[in-house]
């Protein structure tokens, strides 16, 4: 009989555990857009990022001829798209996925720390940072590669 009640009781703990932790991430994946801070965070987002990867002397080549005022608009409406928002993204699947063939190893590094960098000045949530460097940073250097 100790068994039985022991079991149920698992059984409701492991259910309201379940049950807290998807409620926890659809609070957080619900819209990250909105968790970033809006299309306007985005921008500003976007922005940084090229920036500081147009300095980067490890991108120098990939980028060193890049109007970064033309690049960032279409990079910020690709990572608002991402992120739930109602954007247009420029860009398919298909090319993202030829645009990452463009860069090396040492390229997508570049990349990858550049978006950290303007990521961690952002936003200050580290949820909403995960979440949103979950979603575009796998996917960033094939949105570079695509648009250069």
């Amino acid at each position: 009989m100790n068994v039985r009640i022991s079991a149920r009781w698992l059984a409701l703990l492991v259910l309201s555990l379940g049950l807290a932790a998807s409620n926890g991430m659809a609070q957080l994946g619900g819209n990250l857009l909105q968790q970033l801070g809006g299309s306007e965070m985005v921008g500003k987002l976007s922005s940084s990022f090229l920036q500081s990867a147009v300095k980067d002397p490890r991108l120098s080549g990939l980028l060193g001829k890049v109007d970064p005022s033309a690049v960032s608009p279409k990079i910020s409406d690709q990572m608002c798209s991402m992120l739930g928002g109602d954007c247009k993204a420029p860009l398919t699947d298909e090319q993202i996925a030829a645009g990452e063939k463009k860069l090396d190893p040492a390229q997508k590094k570049a990349v990858s720390d550049n978006f950290s960098s303007a990521l961690g000045s952002a936003a200050s949530n580290p949820l909403v940072k995960q979440g949103v460097n979950a979603v575009i940073g796998p996917k960033l250097s094939g949105i570079v590669g695509a648009l250069i």
